[in-house]
């Protein structure tokens, strides 16, 4: 890794440039002064000396004692770990800020949309990487139960150790039985089998879909034209259809077999 891609990580970790160059500086040498640091770093020698000193209130240098200002760099290790610490706190702030914040306004729209927010709500995804993301924030909303068909293309499979289940949520899922032709898609059922989901297995399924709560569906539409993995992912927040996509996932269910049978 060259020296760019070091100060621009350190920049992502919230120093600034100046920062950054400074500490980049430091690391190097046993100590330094501000006027060294400001040769070395490029830094306008009357900015080293504030640099230097914001450094040193966040742990991420130390101020050497005896005569003459100098400083020496903090093992970087423990420097990552203090700029990720207070990373995770912004983001905490921003988490809650913005939960705060679309509790206001989930409010306000509920209210002009008579009270439902997502009644006949529909959302297209054709980018795989958008679709996979708003599959996993379907079943976090989950509050009491999620239904899966899952058959092939699977388009982000985790690896079987960082299998989850939702707590408190029922899953029952029916994996189409090519999906076992694979080792790693066999562990991976296995793995959500051994942490509480119901498991069966059909040997054909008409399409891959997930049913969060009796109200929210979501399914893929492959691509026949566009190649194997291809697909649109369509979400639906609607009651009737969930219920009678039930239905049909019960009668599935009744004539797939058991993981182990």
């Amino acid at each position: 890794m060259d020296i760019t891609s070091q100060l621009s990580g350190l920049v992502d970790l919230g120093l600034t440039r100046y920062e950054a160059g400074a500490y980049v500086a430091l690391i190097g040498r046993q100590e330094a002064t501000p006027a060294d640091v400001a040769r070395i770093a490029s830094i306008p020698r009357q900015r080293a000396y504030d640099v230097l000193a914001s450094l040193a209130e966040r742990g991420v240098v130390v101020q050497v004692p005896g005569s003459g200002v100098r400083y020496r760099a903090q093992p970087p290790d423990r420097v990552a770990q203090l700029l990720l610490a207070v990373r995770r706190r912004e983001l905490d702030r921003l988490t809650q800020r913005t939960d705060d914040v679309v509790d206001e306004l989930l409010a306000r729209h509920r209210a002009a949309q008579g009270g439902d927010d997502r009644s006949d709500h529909v959302e297209v995804l054709r980018d795989r990487e958008h679709a996979v993301e708003r599959i996993e924030q379907l079943w976090s909303e989950a509050r009491t139960e999620i239904l899966s068909l899952v058959r092939p293309p699977y388009l982000a499979p985790p690896e079987p150790e960082d299998v989850r289940v939702v707590e408190g949520v029922v899953q029952r899922a029916i994996y189409e039985r090519s999906l076992f032709d694979d080792a790693v898609m066999a562990a991976v059922v296995r793995a959500y089998a051994d942490r509480g989901e119901q498991v069966r297995v059909a040997d054909e399924l008409p399409l891959k879909l997930t049913l969060v709560d009796g109200r929210s569906v979501g399914f893929n539409m492959p691509h026949a034209v566009d190649g194997a993995g291809a697909a649109t992912t369509v979400v639906v927040y609607h009651e009737a259809l969930a219920a009678t996509l039930k239905l049909a996932f019960e009668v599935l269910w009744q004539q797939a077999t058991p993981l182990d049978a």
